[in-house]
């Protein structure tokens, strides 16, 4: 079941929770390499432990993604 999102989008968001509710962030995971797009686990993973996975600095990715969205609103 998919969570209602507000921002800021935080470590602990979960993916699926944050690409269907915020589409304008889907081209920053596939800019990454973070092919997170369509993964089974997307729905349990949350943006800290993508970031891990793909070797991503969090506190930057979280500042892009916010501001796509404060963008892109």
């Amino acid at each position: 079941m998919s969570t209602v999102l507000t921002a800021p989008i935080t470590a602990e968001t979960i993916l699926d929770d944050l690409m269907s509710t915020y589409k304008v962030t889907i081209p920053l995971f596939i800019r990454r390499k973070m092919m997170c797009i369509g993964c089974p686990v997307v729905r349990l993973h949350d943006v800290r432990e993508a970031c891990r996975e793909h070797g991503v600095p969090l506190d930057e990715f979280l500042r892009e993604v916010n501001a796509a969205i404060a963008q892109g609103a």
